[in-house]
């Protein structure tokens, strides 16, 4: 990768950040109906880093249409606009961010950001003067030009000098030294940084040997200016000082430029010690964090392969066995390490549904109210990945027809605003992600007859249970709705959300009560990468449960195992009753046993309904890598629904690994 395309990178990173947290402060605003003091000069700080950036870039569409924004709220901030005109407001300023977002995939894809923004910046400037048209002005008030907010010079303001430091091979230094300058022109009477030109070639090269060197002269509060230099992405540290008799170091070279006086303030001097912020913080490319798993995996393949080396089981070696030991305890700690690098709060992709339900409710006329539960929970970054688009279906899909109109919610004695909750938790080694609504529920009867139509089932609907009724809505091209419209009623839709969450080893399920709401809910696990699992022997094969799964292991008393009315054998334990599923039968494997008194039964935790495995017998916990099966397996192997993956064990053969939900489905 050349300097150019790093910046590129650098640059669609930055803004993507910078406008999900845009849009988190307008939706949160349209909510309160109203902006404060605090979130205006967030979102001209976030506008006015983008156009900076995108200027530097040579975006021009990119940074006309941001410095439009900016002008908008930098009237807004000045007190020059009227704030009983904001109607409005929101829906342009969230236009501009997705003509920006647009953009930024053109640039990410390769291509030239070319949207056309005139139109829109138009109609920013016909409403900054709709709200400026009889706003108070006061008669020291000064227009706010492309550089920085002019002001009239004190000659007993003080200066300071200050000296900021980037991460290590953070890139684009000058650009980032370029958008601290920015950020602080508004603020400052007089400027002068070192270098002096941030777009000479070896700027970047000077920041990083001695750092990047600003002397300003302002009157603002210290804690502010350290508070704007804070929110610079991949700073490593920064010092603020005041510059008084004693410390007047000002080289002569730029010294013209910011005053000839420097330092003969009398303001009081601020310890010589300097201000430190430093952001423990780095940006890592994900590939890279793939790689890194895939190692891991391996050392902890190549370790189980040379503790459980068939040649040296029965050797009694101690030193060996603490050597081992110790290994084991540090590929633990290191797969530990790897693992919570690659975890992320699932909170970027449940603030991203805040837009789509806002923007869907204004377009259905209805009124909801979304709440988030939870957004702390980390999920793997891939995983995170693949939840995008089933969320924003299931999202769709309750808002569409899920919850009712304002004026059918009055007439069930609801109230008119209707609500949509999204939580994730974390349950053992799974994730939980809910998505639940108040809506008018599903309508079980509309479901069956069209599954009868589709020939889905032979059954009479009493005979279908709910949660086989609510099941049918995940076959591909099922569809009760008869209207189609923008957001369903193709058919299609939940069958890709199955689908997609299937791919990341989850299962979703969907409860829902006629007139009172909906709720699905997707388990999905932590990670993708390594388990610590039990090893089951059913005949010649070894099979592998994750060991968070399992709650007890015990012999069976035959006397407490009968049929119920549907054949079904099931097993009575503390006067509760559980399901038993011998994996021989379902695998068509030859059994060493089939009488459940000389094998062993495996309870094992599935949501609130747990079952039993029968298994011949256990031989010990293995922590394993999952690997996919081969395409080819599945290719030709149908009965594979209750397999999750493989693993590679110590001596080379290989294991199945277990995938308990789809099991007991199955």
């Amino acid at each position: 990768m050349n300097e150019q395309d790093s910046m590129i990178e650098i640059f669609i990173y930055e803004s993507q950040q910078l406008l999900q947290t845009l849009e988190d402060v307008l939706l949160q605003g349209e909510k309160e109906h109203k902006l404060n003091d605090e979130e205006i000069n967030e979102v001209f700080r976030i506008m006015h880093t983008i156009k900076g950036s995108a200027a530097m870039m040579s975006f021009d569409n990119l940074a006309s249409l941001s410095h439009a924004v900016e002008d908008l709220f930098s009237q807004i901030r000045e007190k020059k606009a009227r704030k009983d005109d904001w109607d409005d407001l929101f829906d342009i300023v969230l236009s501009a961010s997705d003509m920006l977002k647009a953009d930024i995939a053109k640039i990410q894809a390769g291509k030239d950001p070319d949207s056309d923004s005139n139109a829109l910046i138009d109609k920013i400037h016909r409403y900054l003067k709709l709200i400026s048209r009889h706003a108070p002005a006061k008669p020291d008030d000064v227009e706010a030009g492309d550089e920085f907010i002019a002001q009239a010079d004190d000659p007993d303001a003080p200066y300071y000098k200050i000296k900021i430091t980037f991460d290590t091979d953070c890139k684009m230094e000058n650009m980032r030294a370029f958008g601290v300058v920015n950020s602080l022109k508004p603020f400052c009477l007089k400027m002068a940084h070192i270098p002096e030109n941030l777009m000479a070639e070896g700027a970047s090269r000077e920041i990083v040997e001695g750092g990047f060197v600003l002397y300003i002269k302002t009157n603002q509060n210290p804690d502010d200016l350290k508070a704007i230099i804070d929110s610079t992405m991949f700073l490593n540290t920064f010092s603020l000082i005041l510059l008084t008799d004693d410390s007047v170091d000002i080289p002569e070279t730029i010294a013209p430029k910011i005053a000839e006086t420097a330092g003969k303030t009398g303001s009081p001097a601020i310890p010589a010690s300097d201000f430190i912020a430093k952001q423990n913080f780095i940006s890592v490319n994900i590939n890279k964090l793939d790689k890194l798993m895939d190692l891991v995996g391996e050392i902890v393949t190549t370790e189980s392969m040379v503790t459980k080396n068939p040649e040296i089981l029965n050797l009694k070696l101690e030193s060996f066995e603490r050597s081992a030991q110790q290994l084991r305890k540090l590929n633990n700690e290191l797969q530990d390490i790897v693992m919570s690098i690659r975890m992320v709060p699932v909170s970027t992709t449940f603030h991203k549904m805040q837009r789509i339900v806002r923007d869907m409710s204004k377009k259905v006329n209805k009124e909801i109210n979304l709440t988030i539960i939870g957004e702390e929970t980390e999920l793997d970054k891939n995983i995170i990945d693949s939840l995008s688009d089933p969320l924003m279906h299931l999202i769709r899909n309750a808002v569409d027809h899920g919850i009712e109109s304002p004026e059918e919610r009055k007439r069930c004695g609801k109230p008119a605003v209707g609500n949509l909750t999204l939580e994730a938790r974390n349950t053992g080694g799974d994730v939980v992600i809910l998505v639940s609504d108040d809506g008018k529920g599903l309508d079980r009867s509309s479901i069956i007859k069209k599954a009868i139509d589709k020939e889905l089932t032979t059954k009479n609907e009493s005979e279908i249970s709910d949660k086989e009724a609510f099941s049918f809505i995940f076959v591909p091209g099922f569809s009760t709705n008869n209207e189609v419209t923008e957001y369903s009623g193709r058919g299609v839709g939940m069958d890709v959300v199955k689908r997609n969450i299937a791919k990341v080893g989850g299962t979703i399920s969907v409860d829902s009560e006629a007139g009172n709401g909906t709720t699905f809910t997707i388990r999905i696990p932590l990670t993708l990468a390594i388990i610590d699992g039990m090893k089951l022997k059913v005949g010649n094969l070894i099979f592998i449960v994750p060991m968070l799964s399992i709650q007890e292991s015990f012999k069976p008393n035959i006397h407490d195992v009968f049929l119920d009315p549907d054949g079904r054998e099931m097993i009575m334990i503390r006067k509760e009753v559980y399901p038993i599923i011998r994996l021989h039968k379902l695998f068509n494997i030859e059994p060493d046993s089939t009488d459940l008194t000389k094998g062993i039964l495996v309870m094992i935790l599935y949501d609130d309904n747990p079952y039993c495995l029968y298994v011949d017998q256990l031989i010990g916990e293995q922590q394993a890598v999952i690997k996919p099966l081969p395409a080819y397996i599945k290719r030709h192997n149908e009965n594979l629904s209750g397999i999750g993956g493989c693993a590679i064990l110590g001596d080379g053969s290989i294991s199945l690994i277990i995938d308990i939900n789809n099991l007991m489905d199955e």
